[in-house]
């Protein structure tokens, strides 16, 4: 049961996200897919196979790592200025890849990891490059969704295996992994060009917001509600500051 749900939840969250894309654009794209809709079920089946203590400490590791999911970003967006998408995202992961390490060494507490993660947003969104030239638009292939999805599932299904010879530290650590950042950035970047994947780490950023006080929370309250009661407080705690964030960006957008 737990497989099918590996196999199924994440793909459709990060294939709705992309329909949004087409739908809303770059930005609106980039808010929702700063919504927890991989760290949140990769921490739902931590809860289920690893128990509440191991799940409360991969959310504080996950927390810390938003730090280097925003470094990741940033490394994308300024590659993409002078280099396609498959040179730009190999440069995004490997950030990723050393932020994390360095991080992790540090064992931040949640409250600590919670500063560190907001400070980070608001200087990357400072660091960020400014979108230059027209949207361009290419033809979406028949295997764009499927790899999408696709990219999700394979990484889910990687970190919860991994999860016990990780431990809980290193697990919830690559647990906000940017693969859903990652693929969307890069088809945004193939098929619209740099600047429209910029615009979508502009509307990605404020979402993180909600993500870093989604993992906070469910740091805090997994071991004394249980791993459900506290994953739906995080959720709960979620709602109104994705429903700001998308308020103000239509705001932006109408000014």
């Amino acid at each position: 049961m737990l497989l099918l749900l590996k196999l199924i939840l994440v793909p459709l969250l990060v294939a709705s996200a992309s329909m949004a894309e087409r739908r809303w654009g770059p930005r609106v794209a980039g808010l929702l897919t700063s919504f927890p809709i991989v760290t949140g079920p990769i921490l739902f089946f931590f809860s289920m196979e690893q128990g509440d203590v191991f799940t409360a400490e991969a959310a504080r590791g996950a927390l810390a790592a938003l730090v280097a999911v925003a470094a990741s970003g940033l490394a994308y967006a300024w590659a993409s200025v002078r280099t396609p998408w498959w040179m730009s995202l190999p440069a995004s992961w490997a950030t990723f890849a050393a932020c994390t390490l360095a991080l992790h060494g540090l064992m931040l507490t949640a409250p600590w990891a919670l500063v560190a993660a907001l400070a980070s947003f608001l200087l990357v969104d400072v660091l960020l490059p400014t979108p230059c030239g027209a949207r361009s638009r290419v033809a979406r292939s028949r295997w764009d969704l499927p790899l999408r999805t696709l990219s999700a599932m394979v990484v889910v299904v990687s970190v919860t295996g991994l999860g016990r010879r990780l431990g809980p530290s290193l697990s919830g650590a690559f647990t906000p992994f940017p693969v859903a950042l990652g693929v969307l950035l890069a088809f945004t970047h193939a098929q619209q060009g740099s600047s429209s994947a910029i615009q979508f780490m502009r509307g990605f950023l404020p979402g993180m917001w909600s993500f870093a006080v989604f993992c906070f929370v469910a740091a805090l309250t997994v071991v004394p509600l249980g791993g459900v009661g506290g994953l739906l407080v995080a959720l709960a705690a979620v709602m109104p500051i994705q429903a700001v964030a998308l308020w103000w960006m239509q705001r932006l957008a109408r000014r």
